[in-house]
């Protein structure tokens, strides 16, 4: 039973696995690797029970189907040092990697002991530009809380809200700040939202930087999204977070006392900068008056530091602090030259958007004055 196959293909392949892998687990079938061969075409399947990876390659030699189940970390790291184009697998009791004047032997594992993971999936599908989802998430997904743990899943994900009209939110928070993306689809249909964990979205991001299909089908199937890659041979299939997301729209201010506008890149910088003696505190105080903003910003460990600027004002003059790096973090995702934030209250949220566009936004909460 072996087969032959271009080296650097499987490697890509198999690296493409290592966030649907499970780590941090008992079951060492969920370290692995499932590597089935059938009909000239090798299909290699990964799982952490939350996301199920399926890609499947053409093969050369292929003289019978099998599979087997091989641990993912040593079995990339082997390939990611190999130097022959082409490499032979064969499995004999053990998984025989052979390429150029290099063998190797690996254990396999119980190939039935593998969870079952079936892509065949119906439901109401749509289409989802990959280069416009790609974008979506990376304004959002840093808004995520980190957090893990069974009490805050809702929040350590990201919510997809297809709403009437033909549009898609793609919305993170982590109770302190929120990023909200919005774009109009070309496909009339829409699905349920849904909620997909912060590891199922590195898994999908990994996918999408990496891929040629422009249309991505999207597939609801209960509790389950399906992403089909078609001209990558790929799939992704999720199952979605059991979790009720806060009220985002509600959220969103209204009304404002006082709006800015500024330029991106110079406000950044002074984040940048205000950062650094901001401390474990990461407080910043903005003074905003008559066209000015001072910045202030202090830690006993570290010192002090201010700065000023002029900028475009509207509306009262406000004494208010934040995260500098709550602040930094969002203007380094507005690709505009300006960008305008909106201050509802010295305690309400704050939301910040590039100047003249409104697909994109940020809230974050401003920090009681000390």
């Amino acid at each position: 039973m072996s087969f032959e196959i271009d080296t650097r293909v499987l490697k890509n392949a198999v690296q493409l696995t290592s966030n649907a892998v499970s780590r941090k687990t008992a079951n060492p079938i969920l370290k692995g690797i499932k590597l089935a061969v059938e009909d000239d075409e090798l299909h290699i399947y990964a799982t952490d029970l939350q996301t199920g990876f399926h890609k499947w390659l053409k093969v050369k030699d292929s003289d019978e189907n099998f599979s087997t189940v091989v641990e993912q970390t040593i079995f990339l790291e082997i390939l990611s040092n190999l130097t022959s184009d082409t490499i032979t697998i064969t499995l004999d009791g053990v998984l025989k990697i052979s390429g150029g004047n290099s063998v190797f032997r690996l254990p396999t594992m119980d190939p039935d002991e593998f969870p079952s993971l079936a892509f065949e999936v119906t439901g109401n599908s749509i289409l989802l530009d990959r280069t416009i989802i790609t974008n979506m998430i990376d304004k959002v997904v840093f808004c995520a809380l980190k957090d893990s743990s069974s009490l805050s899943r809702n929040l350590n994900a990201v919510y997809w809200d297809f709403r009437q009209g033909g549009f898609l939110n793609l919305v993170a928070t982590d109770s302190y700040r929120l990023a909200l993306s919005e774009s109009k689809l070309e496909d009339d249909n829409i699905l349920s939202p849904f909620l997909l964990s912060l590891k199922s979205m590195d898994e999908l991001k990994t996918i999408l930087s990496s891929a040629k299909t422009e249309k991505v089908r999207v597939v609801q199937s209960g509790s389950q999204i399906l992403f089909d890659f078609e001209e990558d041979n790929n799939q992704l299939i999720y199952n979605v977070i059991d979790a009720e997301f806060p009220n985002y729209l509600s959220i969103i201010p209204e009304s404002f006392i006082t709006k800015i506008k500024a330029k991106t890149s110079e406000f950044l910088a002074i984040m940048k900068r205000m950062s650094i003696t901001a401390g474990s505190e990461e407080y910043t105080l903005l003074n905003i008056e008559d066209g000015r903003i001072q910045f202030y910003a202090s830690s006993p460990d570290v010192g002090e530091a201010k700065e000023e600027i002029d900028v475009e004002q509207e509306g009262k003059n406000i004494e208010i602090a934040y995260s500098p790096r709550y602040f930094r973090e969002a203007l380094e995702r507005i690709e505009t030259v300006e960008f305008e934030f909106d201050i509802s209250d010295e305690e309400k949220p704050t939301i910040l958007k590039p100047l003249e566009d409104n697909s994109y936004m940020f809230i974050i909460m401003p920090k009681r004055k000390s």
